[in-house]
């Protein structure tokens, strides 16, 4: 007998967390047919939170759970609307924005709440503001810290032709540059080629990129999902004196840690790092698709299996000429490569969240070393990522960061 769908309610708590999302999924109950989304003391997002919010949302939006946002009264009535999604926000109003507002008009995670959600006929006009926001601001979301490069899945975007992958490459590179200077970073000098930190940083999140848009648009009917693909930049200090390794990565606390240990340790990373710590930058490159080891088996069904047969997929998708893209697409099967490559040479983290699965790796060793792996051998152990040995709540989409050092500066050292 069919259980009566009930609704559930989720109240998000002041400070959003990866670790708050997973364990509200897995809390879940089967009977869930609707779920209202309280946004009321919701002010901040840590970092991880934006890509597993997405991931939620899409996922009840796959099992066909209907999910309403309830925002407080007066939140982005009348012309204070208008203001919140101005492209010249933020300036000083009679009457300024509530946390909700702020949170709505100039975050990714509001931005997946407001696509992804429905809402009152008072404020059914939130989704249609944010896409005007888009495109006036050539689809940077948000300000500060917390803008982001955003593009929404829709069906104007899931056709051909594309332009060609250098084209494509360098839009790309030129609204990345402009994520950078809301975190005090210098990028308007040339980099010379022993000091490409920069590079290796956009071919890492271009070729994220481009399996979002490749892998993480469509279902398996080829319809557009509801989702947003984006591109976010964070600056961590570790020398500042309110910095906390937990809350820099929470969710990912052990391996972060470990990555922190092996940087103290490590003697050949000059300016970039020092003694008493120094400055991280992470980039998350995230989608709502199908995840990859899903798109690698075909079908939704690897859910549905043993966790060691989804890390079976998950792991050849990290190899070499593994794809499901067709043999006359140019570059098909590196992108992987290139990331991981990227990595190594940035002396970075990478983690991987996706299905019910969480993948870390890193070339620096314990001892602060680095690893020099062989990125031509398919069986060469650089391709051999940590992964969590039980299963995680299952998320829709895929998230890719990178962690790694960068000069006291921000100029290539």
């Amino acid at each position: 007998m069919n259980s009566i769908p009930i609704t559930t309610e989720w109240s998000l708590p002041k400070t959003l967390t990866a670790p708050d999302i997973e364990d509200w999924m897995a809390g879940l109950p089967q009977a869930t047919g609707k779920v209202v989304l309280r946004l009321g003391a919701w002010k901040k997002t840590d970092p991880f939170a934006d890509a597993h919010l997405q991931g939620v949302l899409c996922m009840l939006q796959r099992k066909g759970i209907r999910v309403r946002a309830a925002v407080p009264p007066l939140t982005l009535t009348g012309n204070r609307a208008e203001f919140a999604f101005s492209p010249s926000y933020p300036m000083q109003m009679a009457e300024p924005l509530t946390p909700t507002e702020k949170k709505l008009s100039a975050s990714v995670a509001g931005l997946s709440i407001g696509q992804l959600c429905k809402f009152d006929q008072k404020h059914c006009h939130i989704p249609k503001l944010q896409l005007q926001a888009l495109v006036e601001r050539r689809y940077l979301f948000g300000s500060g810290p917390e803008l982001a490069l955003a593009v929404p899945a829709d069906a104007k975007e899931s056709g051909y032709p594309r332009k060609s992958t250098l084209d494509r490459e360098a839009t790309f590179n030129n609204r990345f540059r402009q994520l950078l200077a809301p975190l005090g970073i210098s990028n308007s000098r040339p980099v010379a080629p022993e000091h490409d930190w920069f590079n290796q940083l956009k071919t890492f999140a271009f070729e994220a990129c481009e399996n979002t848009w490749d892998h993480g648009r469509l279902n398996f009917e080829g319809s557009p999902i509801s989702s947003i693909r984006f591109v976010r930049l964070r600056r961590i200090d570790v020398k500042d004196k309110s910095f906390d390794p937990a809350e820099s990565a929470r969710g990912f606390e052990e391996e972060f840690d470990c990555y922190l240990k092996s940087l103290y340790s490590a003697t050949d990373l000059g300016a970039k790092w020092s003694p008493d710590g120094g400055r991280l930058i992470e980039v998350t490159i995230a989608d709502g698709g199908v995840g990859i080891a899903a798109r690698m088996a075909g079908g939704l069904h690897v859910f549905d299996d043993q966790l060691a047969t989804e890390k079976k997929y998950l792991l050849n998708a990290l190899l070499p000429d593994r794809t499901t893209k067709s043999a006359s697409e140019a570059g098909r099967g590196q992108g992987f490569r290139k990331m991981l490559r990227a990595c190594f040479r940035l002396s970075g983290l990478t983690i991987v969240r996706t299905g019910r699965l969480r993948l870390f790796r890193t070339y620096r060793k314990h001892d602060g070393t680095n690893e020099i792996p062989d990125f031509n051998r398919t069986t060469s152990d650089a391709y051999l990522p940590g992964s969590n040995s039980s299963a995680l709540p299952l998320l829709a989409g895929t998230s890719v960061s990178l962690i790694f050092p960068i000069g006291p500066l921000g100029c290539p050292s």
